[in-house]
């Protein structure tokens, strides 16, 4: 299979950080299996074992940027290595994913709808 282009890995993980945010038992999945959620999410990592990070927390690739870019860059990188180091934002920023997201919401982020950056999230995952 074909690797993911940045643009696409970007659409993706943005949406996922958005769905993550207002779906709490995704969030629990997730930090209990993070591949097979990621996989719903169409980024597969293969072979490689799913790292789950905070922002701050050292990576294995001294990757020190906290951009989406870096994200990119990281999963490509560990998915050659064996293991990705996925940074994720346990709590969206204030004002971001306070309550749930409603179906139009979800159906919007899903379908790639338009999302406008509000926030200062580091790595930005909105936008």
């Amino acid at each position: 299979m074909a690797e993911i282009t940045q643009d696409q890995f970007l659409q993706r993980y943005g949406n996922f950080m958005v769905h993550l945010w207002g779906m709490p038992a995704m969030k629990e999945r997730f930090k209990r299996n993070p591949t097979e959620v990621l996989k719903e999410y169409d980024m597969d990592p293969g072979n490689a074992t799913v790292t789950l990070l905070t922002p701050g927390t050292p990576n294995q690739f001294g990757i020190t940027d906290q951009t989406m870019e870096s994200q990119y860059r990281l999963w490509l990188q560990g998915k050659q290595a064996g293991n990705i180091p996925f940074y994720y934002v346990e709590q969206p920023p204030e004002g971001i994913g306070s309550e749930a997201l409603s179906e139009e919401e979800l159906m919007a982020v899903s379908g790639g709808g338009d999302i406008s950056c509000c926030c200062s999230c580091t790595p930005c995952c909105c936008c």
